[in-house]
């Protein structure tokens, strides 16, 4: 029976490619669409534990030079927000509008005209983007990192997406 679905949704792809404006919206439906949690210590626990551990040295090494339990607070406060992509969830969908990014309740949404290059990353995949038009601006850079058996999805939905432009 499972075989009988393959072929009857293979045949109503092929037809709705080869239809008129009816099947516009549903090959619209059909795009490919790709949702990833991107949260350091679930992804990279060997390494989210050993910068932990660094921090930890860090903060007894400034308490014991100081002595002082606010140079402490402070330390660790400013430890805190330079890292803060470690310890946040970041969300990413990447779908027909292109990239949104979710971090602590705040979304940013990346076109598909922006994106410049994406290149393979060891844990997923590195998006290349200009958010102006002009030559001169600086190049930004998001990895999205997800887990190894994600990670052909993920690019597949990219080369999608960059090739149909």
């Amino acid at each position: 029976m499972p075989a009988k679905r393959s072929k009857d949704k293979s045949r109503t792809r092929a037809q709705v490619g080869a239809g008129s404006s009816a099947g516009s919206t549903s090959a619209l439906s059909q795009r490919p669409e790709f949702t990833a949690v991107c949260w350091q210590p679930r992804l990279q626990p060997v390494l989210f534990t050993g910068v932990s551990l660094v921090y930890v040295a860090v903060i007894f090494g400034v308490y014991w030079f100081s002595r002082d339990w606010l140079m402490t607070a402070v330390s660790l406060i400013a430890l805190m927000l330079v890292s803060w992509r470690l310890w946040a969830p970041i969300r990413f969908y990447i779908g027909p509008t292109g990239i949104i990014q979710a971090v602590l309740g705040q979304q940013r949404q990346l076109g598909w005209g922006y994106v410049q290059q994406v290149l393979p990353h060891r844990r997923g995949v590195q998006v290349i983007y200009q958010t102006t038009g002009d030559q001169y601006s600086l190049r930004k850079t998001i990895v999205i990192s997800v887990p190894y058996v994600q990670q052909e999805a993920l690019k597949s939905t990219f080369e999608y997406y960059l090739h149909n432009r």
